[in-house]
């Protein structure tokens, strides 16, 4: 009798222990969804396994990969349902079906440690494509100083970039890290091959249209990227935003102008790159009668950082010629109402092709490098992703509404911005 009451007990027990962790990792699967709804990872990689895995990939790669996931998805999870489980010594795997708005119903897998930490995921059928870093060379002129003409689509940058050889638009996009191409416009008659390195598929394609091409020759101001892996996205939502009927094939982004400073020159229309070893010369000869502010700024992954005064109190802001007006996050907006004026509701598109409605007002007095700026445009809207993507603690970004009052050089090298009058 008394063996089988204590067979009773340690059974009761054991049923205890497995009870509390499912109710744990149920928990984390609700997070989860939470994390896919707001499109951050930040709060479910508290409960990451040190050797989590995704897409066949562990470790801080499947992490990166996660974050990259929830990040470009663009998807939300309206309802879900339990639909199995099973344990074993070292794990236990949940079955469960996610129901997406745009998705539809997928099954998802989670396998947990027996310290409860997510150790594998599977949210639906992807694979990982990779990015072949050895071949990220590019071929320079010998020019120090090369002089490239723009044109203007809205207040953004557009400029002719020779695609295989032929003369495509590309908008020039200080704010993006790398090249990248509209998928819209590339197929395999583009001479643009398709690489059968993995892609994440199940989401009606690729995740946000994201994907990674091949690409013979791109040519942009005499450089050039040769028999290269670039990113290609579906930015056609920009053409519609801008009211084009222009097409455009891409943008040009940090990677392509990094070793250069760059003078932006919106009254000619003129975009510079000038080597920095021969920067005091060219400024010596270009701008020895001109007045310069000097602002230093932090490079924080691709985006230069600076401060800017706005009512005696210091924000700080990245800098992106991508920007058509000032962005600034939503979290500040009871805090500058006073400082506005002409407030009124906006939608902004994003790149998700959502609208989302936000406040648009202009910045009353905004002081950089002691310089005044009366009247910045300025919308308010969550920048989280930007700051949680690359890792940044911005108030906001500038962009057209800074540079093109005067002529303005960015130099990466020198982590200087300067204001030329």
């Amino acid at each position: 009798m008394r063996a089988f009451t204590t067979f009773i007990l340690v059974t009761l027990m054991t049923q205890a222990v497995i009870s509390q962790d499912i109710k744990k990792c149920r928990e984390i699967i609700k997070i989860t969804a939470e994390a896919v709804n707001t499109g951050s990872s930040v709060e479910l990689e508290k409960y990451l396994a040190p050797n989590f895995e995704i897409a066949d990939q562990k470790g801080d790669l499947a992490k990166k990969i996660l974050k990259q996931l929830f990040t470009q998805l663009g998807d939300t999870i309206q309802s879900s349902l339990e639909l199995s489980f099973e344990m074993n010594e070292k794990s236990l795997t949940i079955i469960h079906s996610f129901s997406y708005s745009k998705m539809g119903q997928k099954n998802a897998t989670f396998v947990f440690d027996e310290d409860n930490k997510l150790k594998k995921l599977a949210l639906f059928e992807m694979e990982v494509k990779t990015m072949d870093s050895s071949k990220r060379n590019f071929i320079k002129p010998q020019n120090a100083i090369i002089k490239i003409p723009f044109f203007m689509i809205g207040n953004l940058i557009a400029t002719e970039v020779r695609l295989n050889n032929e003369k495509k638009v590309f908008l020039f996009d200080s704010g993006s890290p790398k090249v990248i191409l509209n998928s819209r416009y590339i197929s395999i008659n583009d001479s643009v091959y398709k690489k059968t390195i993995s892609s994440s598929k199940g989401v009606g394609g690729n995740i946000s249209g994201m994907d990674i091409e091949e690409v013979k020759k791109l040519e942009f101001g005499g450089i050039i990227m040769k028999d290269q892996d670039v990113l290609t996205l579906d930015i056609s939502h920009l053409e519609k935003g801008l009211k084009t009927d222009i097409e455009i094939y891409g943008l040009i982004g940090y990677e392509l102008i990094k070793d250069y400073d760059l003078l932006f020159d919106y009254e000619k229309k003129e975009l510079t790159l000038i080597d920095p070893v021969s920067f005091n010369q060219y400024k010596n000869e270009h701008f020895f009668d001109h007045k310069l502010s000097i602002i230093p700024f932090n490079l924080s992954s691709h985006i230069p950082v600076f401060n800017g005064r706005i009512a005696n109190k210091d924000y700080f802001f990245g800098i992106d010629c991508g920007a058509e007006i000032n962005l600034m996050n939503d979290d500040l907006l009871a805090l500058m109402y006073k400082h506005l004026k002409n407030t009124k509701i906006d939608t902004l598109l994003g790149a998700d092709k959502n609208h989302k409605e936000i406040t648009k007002g202009l910045i009353k007095e905004t002081i950089i490098g002691g310089k005044k700026f009366k009247n910045m445009e300025t919308l308010f809207s969550n920048i989280s992703h930007l700051n949680n993507g690359y890792k940044l603690k911005l108030d906001g970004l500038m962009g057209y509404e800074l540079l093109s009052k005067q002529k303005t050089l960015i130099s990466y090298h020198r982590k200087q911005l300067i204001l030329i009058e």
